[in-house]
């Protein structure tokens, strides 16, 4: 299976397509996030290289895929689908002239041909125009929250969107005003009180979004300052809120895929090979899905209830296989503790 051509995401759509239809709502939520397969050890290649971690604050070695999940709440227990994937390929080779040592040198590095922003949109624009999922509101945050990204999701597909931006980014409170009439100033130099909506225009969107401002006090002592906006302006603090929140069932998806059904633990070497494993992952993942919503159990108490049946089976074995070498050897080699 894994040395066949490389799967796509047509292959994967039909595999998935009978059990999206199942559990799709007019209300539902895609949330966008990418995370990072670490592969440390791995030969460098277009799938295997290194990427910003933005957890670490570090460049990391490893497979970078954008994920789509599919976030239904109106049921019991909360639908979290992989909806789709994006594997950000680095298929150009660049070189560029660095200092080291006091002497300039040549470091050759790779570079992705299309971005994760475009392989968003691309992505987007299939589901919602060709597949026809119903969903209506885009979660994402600070990474994928462009302008273009924004009036692409408004625009052409018609949705909206609840995402987080930077506290740099600049925002007018002059709805009504025109061009050089509006006063421009950055999110974090604005008067804005804690849980409560303003109606914003921001730089390079031409329609009206609200602005959430919403503080954190963390553990440690620290507060935590986060902007949310959203194309939806009747929308209320709390829809924000519930909305975003659904932007982490990312998170849990990444988690998943990586304690439960091995998606870091790549048997192959060549890329077509490795990228067929990250796509039997992502179907793994679908079927862990649905047993959840079946049995009403998490993920994580499937795998152990299937670990120790296995186990339990196992040893009805081994002890057949026993009965079997005592006919034969008499009796076998036992350790005594003292």
């Amino acid at each position: 299976m894994l040395a066949q051509s490389e799967l796509d995401q047509k292959e994967y759509w039909r595999s998935i397509k009978s059990i999206v239809r199942r559990v799709e709502n007019e209300d539902g939520v895609i949330s966008i996030d990418d995370f990072i397969e670490h592969k440390p050890h791995s030969a460098e290649n277009e799938l295997i290289s290194w990427h910003y971690d933005h957890t670490s604050g570090q460049s990391k070695k490893g497979i970078n895929i954008v994920s789509f999940t599919y976030v239904n709440t109106s049921v019991e227990p909360t639908i979290k689908l992989p909806l789709a994937f994006e594997i950000v390929r680095k298929d150009q080779v660049v070189t560029k002239t660095v200092k080291k040592d006091g002497k300039f040198v040549q470091k050759t590095s790779r570079k992705a041909s299309i971005g994760k922003n475009e392989l968003l949109q691309s992505r987007l624009k299939v589901l919602t125009h060709q597949n026809n999922v119903q969903y209506r509101y885009v979660a994402f945050d600070i990474w994928y929250a462009s302008a273009q990204n924004m009036n692409y999701i408004v625009q052409d597909l018609k949705k909206h969107f609840v995402g987080a931006i930077k506290d740099n980014r600049t925002i007018s409170f002059d709805i009504d005003k025109k061009g050089k009439e509006k006063q421009w100033l950055s999110v974090s130099e604005a008067e804005i009180e804690p849980n409560r909506t303003y109606q914003i225009n921001l730089k390079d969107v031409p329609y009206a979004l609200i602005l959430v401002k919403k503080v954190y006090h963390n553990l440690n002592g620290t507060i935590g300052v986060q902007y949310l906006v959203s194309s939806d302006t009747g929308l209320t603090v709390s829809d924000i809120n519930t909305i975003y929140k659904k932007r982490w069932s990312s998170e849990d998806v990444h988690r998943s895929l990586k304690q439960n059904v091995a998606l870091e633990k790549i048997p192959a070497k060549k890329e077509c090979s490795q990228a067929n494993h990250i796509f039997a992952s992502m179907l793994a993942q679908v079927k862990l899905e649905c047993m959840k919503i079946a049995t009403k159990n998490n993920h994580y108490a499937l795998k152990r209830t299937i670990l120790i049946k296995a186990l339990q089976n196992a040893w009805l074995e081994t002890q057949k296989f026993k009965e079997l070498a005592k006919q034969k050897f008499g009796d076998l080699p036992n350790f005594q503790p003292a």
